[in-house]
């Protein structure tokens, strides 16, 4: 779609990024019937597919793993489609090692609705048994667990012989029975799916947004700045651009959904006078209490010979996510990865050996929780980003939790490579994080930016704490609960419109 046949006035509600939050949001409010505007910075991908590929890497496609993904469906091109729920304490203050997990302004029984939906919408594959830390549900997954390879089942055979609880990782695909896509390649995690049967953003949200007919998707088509009325308490519209020229486009409800930092940076571009530091900003709160997960790679050898190419991402160990009597503190999670040619990001001298690794083992991951601070996050200088301080890392926990992980595995009869390093960081959220407290928070637990009616929050960015399993299914809740009250604000509008109109009528007549 060109920017230039849009009008202002087309739309109730612009939604800026397609990952994630943006896509589910975009849907949940086209189902309620409002028209919506999705914007999105980058455009389709549709790389071309090597012959007999099924799964394109990501260092492949981007040219390195780190660059900036910018795309129809963002991030979630690239994910493994591991769609967990965060679990029921996460929601509540939790102390660790180095500091305190933050209470959050909603509990897991206002959110598990909106989980139950979002595991519809994204088809997960998974079961509850093995998992002690599984939270409550009010319904099954929508689809079985995924099944192990054979070598992978043998692997967690003996895993549970040695005592050890294993669970299936919850995975959304399209692997349901009779007409799924998904085919098990071993080209899934870090990958482009071409046979579109991984269920990312796109897939499972852009597209039958656009198909209700009540959503234009504009690509190419960047945001610079969000308009607010004159007194700065309302969103009235975005000023976008596409192809070098502007447009301003206004409507009722404006929600940035660009991830981190690009949602924390454009509310500071987006300052007036009313708000000086940043909309959102007036406790100082924008772009601070980043929280994240700090992970660590095991690699336990299967085979002496190759490790034949296979669909890997089936189980996890969660029986050390909380604290308890194997450790004071909570620990977190150990998951196998899929299997992804890693050895071609490490260094010439590395990489024989880390060939070598990857061809004997397969990838796991032990994950802990890394927490948020009030320095914590982003640096602004005026308009840009100086520099970025990282969340908390509880070091002694992360340390132990891998050697669980390698203890886990010697048990069940397994040599492991697990270096001793610092932690990577993964999943990160906050910089524009929820509370009922606009000095310490940016949006309310509803996602409105405080003090600015119509303007919303809804990706990674809103999350006060990242727990310690992955992120991407709360994203998405949070934006369908977020849609259903932006949806259910309009109706109320519209109930007292026409409720004034109707007034005006009766007057008119008794007049009359």
């Amino acid at each position: 779609m060109l920017l230039n046949t849009v009008r202002s006035g087309d739309f109730n509600a612009i939604v800026i990024g397609s990952g994630a939050g943006g896509a589910s949001l975009a849907l949940r409010l086209a189902e309620r019937g409002l028209k919506v505007l999705l914007v999105e910075k980058g455009d389709y991908l549709r790389p071309a597919r090597p012959s007999g590929a099924v799964g394109l890497f990501i260092g492949d496609v981007q040219g390195e793993r780190g660059a900036p993904i910018t795309c129809v469906g963002g991030q979630t091109k690239f994910y493994g489609a591991a769609l967990y729920r965060l679990r029921e304490a996460d929601f509540a203050e939790i102390a660790h090692e180095r500091g305190v997990s933050p209470a959050w302004p909603i509990s897991y029984a206002d959110l598990e609705p909106y989980y139950g939906q979002a595991e519809q919408l994204f088809r997960v594959h998974g079961a509850p048994d093995g998992d002690p830390s599984e939270p409550p549900r009010s319904a099954p997954y929508p689809h079985p667990p995924i099944e192990h390879a054979p070598l992978v089942a043998k692997m967690v055979g003996r895993l549970e012989r040695t005592g050890r609880q294993v669970a299936a990782i919850p995975r959304g695909l399209d692997r349901r029975s009779g007409d799924g896509k998904c085919v098990l390649c071993a080209t899934c995690d870090a990958h482009y799916c071409s046979l579109d049967a991984k269920m990312d953003a796109e897939i499972a949200a852009v597209r039958p947004a656009l198909a209700t007919g009540n959503v234009v998707l504009s690509t190419r088509t960047e945001c610079l700045k969000i308009l607010t009325d004159a007194p700065g308490t309302r969103a009235v519209g975005a000023v976008l651009r596409r192809d070098g020229v502007e447009r301003e486009v206004r409507a009722e409800t404006v929600a940035i959904c660009a991830g981190i930092p690009t949602s924390a940076l454009l509310l500071r571009r987006s300052r007036t006078d009313a708000h000086r530091s940043g909309l959102g900003n007036q406790g100082g709160a924008l772009g601070r209490y980043l929280a994240a997960h700090s992970t660590g790679m095991i690699f336990p050898f299967v085979s002496g010979g190759r490790v034949r190419p296979t669909h890997t991402k089936t189980f996890a160990i969660n029986e050390f996510y909380a604290a308890g009597p194997h450790w004071p503190h909570p620990l977190g999670v150990i998951q196998i990865a899929g299997q992804t040619p890693f050895w071609n990001e490490a260094s010439a001298v590395v990489r024989p050996i880390a060939r070598f690794v990857g061809a004997h083992s397969f990838t796991c991951f032990y994950m802990t929780e890394a927490l948020p601070t009030p320095d914590t996050g982003i640096v602004f200088e005026g308009d840009e980003i100086a520099r970025s301080l990282p969340p908390v890392q509880n070091l002694e926990s992360f340390a132990e939790l891998r050697r669980k992980a390698v203890r886990a595995f010697r048990r069940a009869g397994y040599l492991s490579l697990a270096r001793r390093r610092a932690p990577y960081v993964w999943h990160e959220v906050g910089t524009a994080r929820m509370g009922a407290d606009p000095s310490t928070s940016v949006v309310d637990p509803d996602l409105q930016v405080h003090g600015v009616e119509g303007l919303y929050v809804a990706d990674a960015s809103v999350l006060p704490s990242a727990g310690a399993v992955n992120t991407a299914l709360t994203i998405v809740a949070l934006a369908l609960r977020a849609g259903d009250h932006i949806a259910s604000q309009a109706d109320a509008a519209l109930g007292l419109d026409a409720a004034a109109a109707g007034t005006r009528d009766a007057a008119a007549l008794a007049h009359a």
